[in-house]
């Protein structure tokens, strides 16, 4: 109270109080905004973050769902988006939601209900090569290793595979582009997970016209397309009217060789009877002779769009039928709303948990260097503290003081000399290198040996009188009336094992000896920011827990040393 009770029922006394209260509020708000972008933007998918929020918008919004869904499917690949939709002008930042009654896919599904076609011609979508962005079919493919294999050691047997863990498991990087499908062991155990585990609906096809038409063409001939045009004699208003039929086409042939010899895998091209006659002849491999020495004619696609094409042409007598990829995403996403909004809300902590929980020993290691730091700080620090409060030394005070001279340089200055010192004596990558280098804390000591000074002599001396020794006093009096201030030690204590990442990623190099900060650290030197947003939260849980569940004693040991 700064005023009399008089005084404090002026105008300008509460207009003070007010002022005061106004700043303090601004000052809480200054905090929470952070940590509400920071909570919002957890919850974005891992393969986007755009600007802070403080809501995710597409737990409200169709339209924002909507276009995580998109970049979720497509892999955040511009090129994938147009192949499988045939528009070379599709941007994955601005796709709107297709209108369809589903007429538009039912053509497709006959097709599809009437014909077995290979897993090769099919991409699944919401899975990419990419460890650190948390795709959900990357998390389930794991997942069904882990329950078909058992432990990583048998996986590694039967697929011939290196793997330190699940978590480090990727699918194979598949394309519609490239060289030949390598079907190793892994890749046998994809296709049949995709065959089995991954609905119709989250797949797309390697569509070769719809690339051909929407990727190869532009980035040949430009966005426009009169070059093309006054090249070859056509008049084709856009990209999207250009054929691509399975042979050699009469107009246009160039481009057309270039993209089926040079370009897509030669998994997807057959020969006809001319090519099987030529490749006999000259002795070559399928592939070279692909890639060098057919003729136009030797050659024909068989992807699953051509497939299609060509089915509907026999059966409905449709020319040049297109697969509605786009119907076929709009009627899925309409039928799944609710399952993704779980899926990106929950997948950002679900990636960050399997990384720390299950990618080394992280959780273990974690769990006894806080016990071991947590029972040291507890015990080495009370003892010195107590043999300075108890024996009135002649150079007590200087001893208090080289204590706090620790305290005034930081960790990093001593972190090289402990460094070389741990590896003179063996230690690096033992827990013997994370926990005695800070087993004894110069501030613990002095805020200890204060603490002490305040407690009652009488006790200590009607102790002695019943024959009670050092030892005894120092559990029974000692320790028992100091339970607050010690609270502030553990606390401490944990504090600096559990977060400690720089000095423990030197002095345990291992991957085998790393804590969850350490995992964490390096997850978010390659992560995107919604995963980072997660980890973060994550690993600040066991600190407010500690806090919340401990706070009336931390409380204490605030308070009652500044009261005595």
């Amino acid at each position: 109270m700064f005023f009399s009770p008089v005084a404090e029922r002026s105008f300008k006394v509460r207009a003070l109080y007010l002022s005061f209260y106004a700043f303090l509020a601004l000052g809480a708000i200054t905090m929470v905004i952070p940590f509400v972008i920071m909570l919002s933007g957890s919850a974005e998918p891992g393969v986007r973050f755009t600007n802070a929020q403080f809501f995710p918008a597409y737990l409200v919004s169709d339209g924002a769902l909507w276009d995580r869904y998109i970049e979720a499917k497509y892999r955040n690949e511009n090129d994938l988006l147009r192949m499988a939709w045939g528009d070379g002008r599709l941007d994955l930042s601005g796709v709107s939601i297709p209108q369809s009654d589903g007429s538009d896919a039912q053509l497709w599904n006959q097709f599809l209900s009437e014909n077995d076609l290979p897993e090769t011609l099919f991409a699944t979508g919401f899975c990419a090569t990419a460890r650190r962005v948390p795709y959900y079919y990357n998390r389930v493919f794991r997942n069904w290793l882990t329950e078909r294999f058992g432990t990583i050691k048998q996986l590694n047997q039967a697929l011939g595979t290196t793997f330190r863990s699940f978590q480090a498991i990727e699918p194979p990087n598949l394309s519609l582009t490239g060289g030949s499908l390598n079907r190793t062991p892994l890749v046998q155990h994809f296709l049949e997970f995709c065959r089995d585990q991954v609905p119709a609906s989250r797949k797309f096809v390697w569509d070769a016209g719809g690339y051909y038409r929407s990727v190869f063409l532009p980035r040949l001939f430009g966005e426009d397309i009169t070059l093309f045009n006054e090249q070859f004699g056509t008049r084709y208003a856009s990209y999207t009217e250009v054929p691509f039929p399975d042979t050699v086409p009469a107009v246009a042939a160039e481009p057309w060789v270039t993209f089926v010899t040079k370009m897509i895998r030669p998994d997807f091209v057959e020969l006809t009877d001319s090519g099987a006659s030529r490749i006999q002849a000259t002795g070559l491999a399928r592939v070279e002779f692909i890639r060098m020495a057919a003729k136009p004619e030797d050659l024909r696609v068989a992807t699953a769009d051509r497939l299609y094409a060509n089915w509907a042409k026999s059966q409905h007598g449709i020319d040049d039928a297109r697969i509605p990829q786009a119907a076929i995403d709009a009627e899925a996403f309409q039928n799944e709303e609710g399952f993704w909004r779980r899926v990106f809300l929950t997948q950002n902590y679900q990636f960050v948990l399997d990384e720390i929980l299950l990618h080394g020993r992280a959780m273990g290691n974690t769990v006894l260097l806080v016990i071991l730091k947590v029972l040291g700080a507890l015990l080495v620090n009370p003892m010195a503290a107590y043999a300075l409060s108890r024996f009135k030394l002649r150079k007590t005070y200087l001893i208090l003081l080289l204590f706090l001279v620790t305290i005034a340089f930081p960790a990093e200055v001593t972190m090289i000399p402990v460094f070389l010192q741990l590896r003179e004596f063996s230690m690096l990558n033992t827990f013997w290198a994370l926990v005695l280098p800070g087993l004894a804390n110069g501030f613990s000591i002095f805020l200890l040996k204060g603490f002490f000074d305040s407690l009652p002599r009488e006790l200590y001396e009607a102790a002695e009188l019943d024959g009670a020794g050092e030892w005894r006093m120092f559990w029974m009096i000692t320790m028992s009336l100091s339970k607050p201030i010690l609270a502030v030690i553990a606390l401490s204590a944990f504090v600096s094992a559990y977060g400690a990442f720089f000095y423990a990623l030197i002095v345990c190099p291992d991957p085998k000896m790393w804590t969850i900060m350490v995992y964490v650290y390096q997850l978010q030197n390659t992560a995107t920011a919604p995963v980072v947003y997660a980890s973060l939260i994550i690993t600040a849980i066991p600190t407010l827990l500690v806090f919340i569940f401990c706070q009336n004693l931390i409380l204490r040991g605030i308070v009652v040393p500044s009261e005595k």
